[in-house]
This record gives C-alpha cells, structure tokens and sequence, in this order.
C-alpha cells in the first residue's frame, strides 16, 4: 500500500475519503472512467472472468496494486481488478490523465528475497545448486548456497555464505560481483585403500550477469574461481560455471 500511495497520490490533486467496510475511512486515490467503460475482473489476471463493468464518468477508489493490476472499489463498496492499462485511461481529481511511475526492476521498495536453482560445472564435473538471498540495499546482498557436484570419481557437496554486489541495478542486462566464504566436502566412490573423506574450508570470488525476463523471474549466469585450504602442502583451485533460473519476491 505504501508504494501504491506513493506512485499514484502525487498524481491526484484530490483524492477521496473511501470507506474499508468497517466504518473507517482511509486517505486513498480516487479515478474518474474516462472511456465508455471498464471492465472488472473477479482475480488479477486476465484469465478470470469479468464480473461487472464501470462505465463513464464513475469513480473508482484505487485499493492496492498487484503487478499490472489494480485492486478497485465503487461507490457500493463492491471491489475488483482493473488492468493498469485501463487504470492509465482514467482521469485524475483535476480531469487530467492518470499517470504511474511503473514499477522498475531495481526497484527494491517492492522485493527483499530471491531464491533460485541453477546448473552447470564444477572443476569439470556437472554441478546443481539452489540459493536464497536477501537485498540488504540496491547493490549489496547476502546469499546462502548449497550445491552438489558428481563426478566420475566422488561427490561434492558445498555450502557457502556470498556477498553480491551489483554496481547498476537498474540495467535490464545487469552484471555482478561476488564474493563467499563456505564449506566443501568430498567424498571417493572408489573403494581404494587411498582415497579419504576431505572437509576443508573453501573460499570464492566471481563475476555474472542478471537478465530480468519479467517482473518476477531473471535468468542468471555467473563464474566463480574456489580456492580450497587444505592440511597438504598446497592448496587445491577450482572453476565453476553455472545458468538458471531465479525469482524475486
């Protein structure tokens, strides 16, 4: 509610007092129909069928907005969903076009959290990993990762803590660096007298790409080089590449 307000109330010069269904009234914004009519949808998507229409001239009190569609109530207190394209064709208290400032993908009043699951291959090895990460500012977040590699001679099994940063958020094709401290285990399907169970410490440092498809989903691609500190007399390096799929919410 708080970004609707703030998106859409400095475009109405008066917005109207509307009445929530218990007697109380809320300071929310009010639209004038402006074509010959508008259709309500029962849900916000298309999909759901159109329960009534407003025609020209009514006014809707603009409740919440849930991606590309408006929450609306008329004058009886009866609600349902407007597409924003017909909330754009409305008019404001002063008779005037009803603008938005459309919701931008670095636009993080609206998300915290992401999580994603993606593929690829860890020092030659097929590699699958899932991760959740939590935007602390519009460049800085943390993230929380398990991965799973197998290759032809033992499974690895990895858990890391990442800080991201990325230095322009607001780019539909946006590049990032990271930066993790973690945890690696590996363990021979051999049965040979010399192979052992390794638990070592592990350290990564990266760079990737973030392309947003839509609102919610991003396609990611993203390198990293590990550095394994082990008790032997040199440590062990590792490349990883991986591609998939995240959501933001």
């Amino acid at each position: 509610m708080a970004w609707l307000l703030a998106c859409v109330l400095p475009l109405l010069v008066s917005p109207a007092l509307a009445d929530d269904g218990r007697g109380a009234t809320a300071d929310l914004p009010r639209v004038q129909v402006a074509e010959p009519y508008v259709a309500w949808h029962t849900g916000p998507a298309a999909a759901y069928p159109v329960v009534r229409v407003s025609e020209k001239g009514e006014w809707l009190t603009l409740v919440r907005r849930k991606t590309d569609w408006f929450r609306v109530r008329d004058r009886r207190g009866r609600e349902g969903w407007v597409h924003v394209d017909d909330v754009l064709l409305t008019l404001d208290g002063a008779g005037e076009p009803v603008t938005l400032t459309e919701p931008r993908f670095d636009d993080f009043s609206t998300r915290r959290w992401e999580a994603g699951l993606m593929m690829g291959e860890f020092d030659r090895a097929p590699v699958t990993a899932v991760y959740a990460g939590y935007w602390m500012t519009a460049n800085l977040s943390l993230e929380l990762w398990g991965s799973q590699a197998l290759g032809t001679a033992s499974e690895i099994l990895m858990v890391s803590g990442n800080l991201v940063h990325q230095p322009f958020p607001d780019w539909r094709v946006s590049p990032f660096f990271t930066l993790g401290y973690g945890h690696i285990a590996i363990r021979p399907k051999t049965t040979l007298a010399d192979t052992e169970n390794r638990d070592n410490p592990m350290a990564n440092a990266g760079l990737g790409v973030r392309f947003y498809m839509t609102d919610r989903y991003f396609l990611r691609a993203e390198v990293k080089d590990y550095k394994t500190f082990t008790d032997r007399q040199t440590n062990e390096e590792a490349t990883e590449w991986k591609l998939g799929l995240s959501i933001f919410f």
